[in-house]
C-alpha cells in the first residue's frame, strides 16, 4: 500500500491554546511504505493537557524510530506490537502521573494510534478520541471510553474489524473510576480513560485489513461534534481526494464547517487515503 496524507488542527474559538496533537511518520521495512499516525487530546478540564499530549506522541514517535524494525522481524507481529505498546504507554501513564502529583494537579490525554503495515492495520485506543474508515460507508473503528452515554453507532455493532472491536480489552470500565468530564454537553457522558489521568490505564488493541481507495481518519472530539457522518462520506469519496492538497483543502472546509457551526474546542484531523503500489 501506498498512502496520501494530510491534517489540520486549530485551537479553537474559546481555548486560549491547543490542547491536541498528532503524529504522521513514514518509514520503509523490506521495500513497504509503513505509515504511523496518531491524536492525543489533552482535557481541558485538567491542568497542562497540552504538555500531556504532547508528551504522548513524542514518546510514540520516538518508540517508532527505536524499536518497530526490530518489532516488525518477529515472526508473531501483532502480539509483539501490542505488547510493546502497552509498555510504551503504561511509562508514560506513570511518569504523567508523576508530573501531575509534582504538580498538585491532574494531567491526561487520549490516545488513538493507527500503524499500517503492508495490508493489515494495527489499532491503539485510550479515551474519545476517534478513528473511522470512510468508503461507500463511514465505520467507525473505535469505541469511546465513556460511560452513560456510548456511541449510537457502536451500539448498532458498526463496527468492524479482526474479532470486533475491544477484543483484547481487560476488566471491566463500568467499575472505573471516572478520568474527567468534558466541557461540551455537560453530564452528558464520563470519559473513564486518559494517559495520565485513570487510576488504572487499559488501552485496546486490535486489528483489521485495510480497504483500497478508503480514507481513514482520525480525530479529536472538537472535530466530529458538529458534522454529520454523511458528510464526511461526500467529503473524502476517492474522486474528492486524488491527491494530498485536494485531501487538506476537504480536511480544512469540514473543520471551518465545525467552527462555523459553533465548535469552541480544540479540533485535529488527519486524513490517510489507502493507495495501492
Amino acid at each position: 500500500m501506498n498512502y496520501l496524507t494530510a491534517y489540520y488542527t486549530d485551537q479553537g474559538k474559546r481555548k486560549g491554546i491547543n490542547q491536541d496533537s498528532l503524529l504522521v511518520t513514514r518509514t520503509e521495512y523490506e521495500g513497504q511504505e509503513v505509515l504511523l499516525a496518531a491524536v492525543c487530546d489533552g482535557m481541558g478540564g485538567l491542568s497542562k493537557g497540552e504538555v500531556a499530549s504532547a508528551e504522548a506522541i513524542r514518546s510514540l514517535e520516538e518508540w517508532f524510530r527505536r524499536d518497530f524494525e526490530a518489532l516488525a522481524g518477529q515472526e508473531e507481529f501483532e502480539d509483539a506490537l501490542y505488547d510493546s505498546w502497552e509498555e510504551l504507554f503504561q511509562n508514560v501513564h506513570t511518569r504523567l502521573l508523576d508530573y501531575g502529583q509534582h504538580l498538585g494537579a491532574r494531567v491526561g490525554t487520549t490516545l488513538t494510534a493507527i500503524l499500517f503495515r503492508e495490508k493489515n492495520y494495527y489499532i491503539a485506543h485510550v479515551g474519545d478520541t476517534r478513528i473511522y474508515e470512510i468508503k461507500d460507508q463511514v465505520v467507525q473503528l473505535t469505541r469511546d471510553q465513556v460511560a452513560a452515554q456510548l456511541d449510537a453507532a457502536y451500539r448498532k455493532k458498526e463496527i468492524r474489524g479482526s474479532g470486533g472491536v475491544n477484543t483484547q480489552e481487560k476488566g471491566d470500565a463500568g467499575k472505573e473510576t471516572e478520568c474527567g468530564k468534558p466541557e461540551y454537553g455537560k453530564g452528558q457522558h464520563i470519559l473513564l480513560q486518559g494517559i495520565g489521568c485513570a487510576p488504572v490505564l487499559r488501552p485496546v488493541y486490535h486489528s483489521g485489513k485495510v480497504e483500497r481507495d478508503a480514507v481513514y481518519l482520525l480525530c479529536t472530539d472538537g472535530f466530529r461534534h458538529k458534522l454529520h457522518r454523511q458528510e464526511m462520506r461526500e467529503a473524502f469519496h476517492s474522486g474528492n481526494c486524488r491527491d494530498e492538497e485536494k485531501l487538506s483543502e476537504q480536511g480544512r472546509m469540514l473543520a471551518r464547517l465545525a467552527l462555523d457551526r459553533g465548535e469552541k474546542d480544540n479540533l485535529t484531523v488527519i486524513l490517510i487515503r489507502t493507495l495501492e503500489d
